[in-house]
């Protein structure tokens, strides 16, 4: 029988326990930074799908309320699974990211190959890195980032000849 300091531990554990899991649970709708586009470039190329780069600076505050109003709304509710992979690059962090071939380069290079002029923007390419659809930038209007996400992941997938279509937009 279980006396009061050992029932008091077990439950102790067992929050701690639980809490570890809601965490690591938590962790998979958060929108994942890049660290190897040769192996998403692989992933995308055998989904047939698009790759979405969400470009993020940790010291502009529209790209933390775009994130967290429009973006990851709909990564937590599944809405983007099966239509694109998506990425973001934080252009001012010091980790080096593996390019569409495998060498390791600084974020910031990814701002300037793509001509990022605005942070945050959103740039849809095709497993090769070349850009195939409409690039987004931060407005304010969160409310229509989901609407113009679609048709721009739409537009991504017509040009990969990928039949899937978001049916709410046009």
């Amino acid at each position: 029988m279980l006396n009061a300091p050992k029932l008091f531990l077990l439950s102790l554990l067992f929050v701690s326990f639980s809490g570890l899991l809601n965490s690591a649970y938590a962790d998979d709708w958060q929108l994942k930074e890049a660290t190897d586009f040769s192996a998403l470039s692989k992933q995308a190329k055998k989904d047939h799908l698009p790759i979405a780069i969400y470009f993020n600076m940790t010291k502009i505050n529209g790209s933390k309320k775009l994130k967290d109003r429009a973006i990851l709304p709909m990564i937590e509710n599944g809405i983007l699974d099966g239509y694109v992979h998506m990425v973001q690059v934080t252009v001012d962090a010091d980790e080096k990211i593996k390019d569409f071939y495998g060498e390791a380069v600084k974020p910031k290079f990814f701002q300037d190959f793509y001509n990022i002029t605005s942070i945050p923007s959103i740039v849809f390419v095709d497993a090769d890195g070349n850009e195939i659809s409409k690039r987004m930038t931060n407005s304010g209007a969160y409310d229509y980032v989901p609407y113009y996400l679609k048709q721009r992941i739409n537009q991504a997938l017509k040009e990969l000849g990928n039949k899937k279509r978001f049916k709410d937009v046009n």
